[in-house]
């Protein structure tokens, strides 16, 4: 059984991966605003994915993912708070 080198920045990252969709599902079904937990979420992602980098020392491996996060959290927030 070959399991992965795993951290626990890998799963609080994934953990809360799954609760940023079900917000924006939330969001678009039951137009509640969840806007501000959203983007705090987004931000999170990005440090918990610099942080899991920095444990594993895969910073070069993962810069896609952290761009990604980046643009995510930007776009969010022009779209819920820019004018």
């Amino acid at each position: 059984m070959n399991r992965t080198n795993t951290t626990i920045w890998n799963r609080a990252y994934n953990i809360l991966n799954i609760a940023v969709i079900f917000m924006i599902i939330i969001k678009l079904v039951m137009h509640v605003n969840l806007n501000l937990f959203i983007i705090l979420s987004f931000a999170a992602l990005l440090i918990l994915g610099l942080l899991d980098s920095i444990d594993r020392n895969a910073f070069k491996e993962n810069m896609f993912r952290h761009v990604f996060d980046f643009i995510l959290l930007v776009l969010f927030s022009s779209l819920y708070f820019g004018g």
